[in-house]
């Protein structure tokens, strides 16, 4: 029988005497969700601890069978309290559980502690345990119950392939998965996808729970997930520094286990995404390993060719400890070294990048018969194409970020936002130009009529604010000029825009600016005579800059979320 509003109330609130008429039959009287009055109950805490006790303890006298009765979800009330957190409840609950008769089913039970175990160890339709709802809840106090009732149990996966363990650590809760390593003799560690706990500890990037995991189950440093991936693949990927220290100290091989798709190393993956400081230290502890290669032929130096700024570039191909003659000298398997990759994504930064490389770098050829210098003269589509390919991130897959990072933004996309943008731009530098150019002979103040030795100068040529406005007027007109000249070689040489475009950009961006202060200066030379109406004019001015920074900050808190 369904049970009525009023019931429902007084389920909740724990109002034991509007069901002493039904006590026989309390395990009928559900909602339509099949929750019963002990569901319902324990997840109200709108009552005592002391009243919701003596209610519990009153329903179970009257039927025993509502603490195992599951709702249509297959939980029973201690799930409830698990996932609400009733720390009280769980106890009252487990309690109450021991003083049932034991039914000779657990054989790991003894006398009245195996029913509480039974129910302890209960899954609903999900494969959830109470310990699992309480570590996906991360509630600490009932984990510490759950656990030390059952200690020797070693809560197995859910139908999500996740145990109490896994979670903990994918959730980034220390406290919690130090509980289970400490109190369970044998808890599991496994996780969907093939991964550890120690895998989801990394990803976390919880220093804690990682060194936790390796205190207790260091030989999980070795497991890989599906894809092939240790807990250091991720660690080195994601750019989590001192966890990577963590792993170093513990195991060195698994930084010479290759993932499964495309054979990429740890000390690939942190050069992939950039993280010089990783590459450093794990070559610092495991020198060899930047003779590995990927399953295209690549080494280190032509994932750090894409990911490192120029700077960083030129820093690293000093430390000859760490990249040497052999990895520069490097052909993958279509003959490429490092040059040919760096040369073909960014050409516009080539001239800055190692000046001191020989000369016979440049003529090293790949299978298509193109040298360095051929790449950055003509260009290679294919070359170009791959890393496009390389750079893309992804939806599913450990590769979330790309299987490289490209420094700065040189993308297809780019490209297509800048072929659209180009025309805008240019007429902003032809607009700034023209006005500038006529603001030249359109002075403040006008000339001098009189037919003297200085007739058609000025007439505040001596003024210090005027000085101003015809010099800033002059930088503006240059640089305009210079934006609106590299869009024209931008016309001529399609294939450079998009490094050219970030010049002219530049150019014009400054010649804005500088435009603002020739028009305060100019006007401060016109209105110098009333102080007040020249300050107020040259604080409205001034004001494009505060505006102009807002905006960078609004755009860089954007990106940065």
């Amino acid at each position: 029988m369904h049970m009525d509003p009023a019931l429902y109330k007084a389920a909740a609130e724990g109002n034991i005497e509007a069901f002493k008429e039904n006590e026989q039959h309390l395990d009928l009287l559900v909602t339509p969700i099949k929750n019963t009055i002990l569901h319902i109950h324990v997840a109200s805490s709108s009552t005592s601890v002391k009243s919701s006790t003596k209610f519990v303890e009153q329903v179970l006298d009257f039927c025993p069978s509502l603490l195992s009765q599951v709702n249509a979800k297959g939980e029973t009330p201690l799930h409830v309290a698990a996932k609400c957190g009733n720390t009280a409840m769980v106890e009252v609950l487990m309690t109450r559980a021991k003083a049932e008769p034991h039914d000779g089913e657990l054989e790991s039970g003894v006398g009245d502690v195996a029913t509480c175990r039974k129910m302890l160890r209960m899954t609903d339709d999900e494969g959830n345990t109470a310990l699992h709802e309480a570590v996906r809840n991360e509630y600490i106090g009932v984990v510490k119950l759950l656990t030390k009732e059952d200690p020797d149990f070693s809560y197995w996966k859910n139908d999500s392939c996740e145990t109490p363990l896994y979670i903990a650590a994918e959730r980034g809760s220390c406290k919690i998965v130090a509980e289970i390593l400490e109190t369970c003799t044998s808890a599991a560690h496994e996780g969907p996808d093939g991964k550890t706990a120690l895998h989801a500890a990394v990803i976390s990037d919880d220093l804690g729970a990682t060194r936790k995991m390796l205190e207790k189950k260091r030989i999980l440093t070795k497991e890989t997930d599906q894809y092939g991936w240790t807990p250091l693949h991720y660690a080195a990927y994601y750019g989590n520094a001192l966890i990577v220290q963590l792993l170093l100290n513990y195991d060195l091989s698994s930084v010479y286990i290759a993932e499964r798709e495309r054979k990429m190393t740890v000390l690939h993956m942190a050069a992939c995404q950039g993280h010089v400081n990783i590459m450093r230290k794990i070559v610092l502890y495991c020198p060899d390993s930047r003779q590995q290669v990927d399953i295209r032929g690549w080494n280190v130096l032509h994932f750090a060719m894409l990911s490192l700024s120029v700077k960083q570039l030129n820093n690293l191909v000093k430390e000859h400890w760490l990249i040497n003659n052999n990895l520069m000298n490097g052909k993958d398997v279509k003959g490429n070294t490092p040059l040919h990759v760096f040369a073909a994504c960014r050409p516009d930064s080539f001239s800055r990048f190692i000046r001191e490389v020989r000369e016979g770098k440049y003529v090293a050829v790949n299978r298509q018969n193109y040298s360095v210098r051929d790449i950055l003269l003509h260009g290679s589509s294919e070359l170009k194409q791959e890393i496009l390919e390389l750079a893309k991130v992804l939806d599913s897959g450990p590769y979330r970020r790309g299987v490289v990072r490209v420094h700065g933004k040189w993308d297809n996309g780019f490209v297509a936002r800048v072929d659209k943008a180009k025309e805008s731009h240019l007429v902003v530098a032809t607009l700034i130009a023209t006005v500038t150019f006529s603001a030249a002979f359109t002075v403040p103040g006008g000339y001098k009529r009189e037919k003297e030795q200085d007739q058609g100068t000025a007439v505040l040529i001596r003024t210090a604010a005027f000085q101003a406005f015809i010099i800033t007027d002059a930088i503006a007109m240059t640089l305009s000029l210079t934006s609106v000249f590299v869009h024209f070689i931008i016309s001529s040489n399609p294939n450079d825009f998009p490094y050219l475009f970030k010049y002219a950009f530049t150019l014009t961006l400054f010649a804005m600016g500088t435009m603002v202060i020739s028009f305060v200066a100019g006007t401060h030379a016109l209105l110098s005579p009333s102080l007040g109406l020249a300050l107020a004019i040259g604080l409205i001015g001034l004001g494009f800059f505060v505006l102009v920074l807002r905006v960078l900050v609004r755009i860089g808190s954007e990106d940065y979320n």
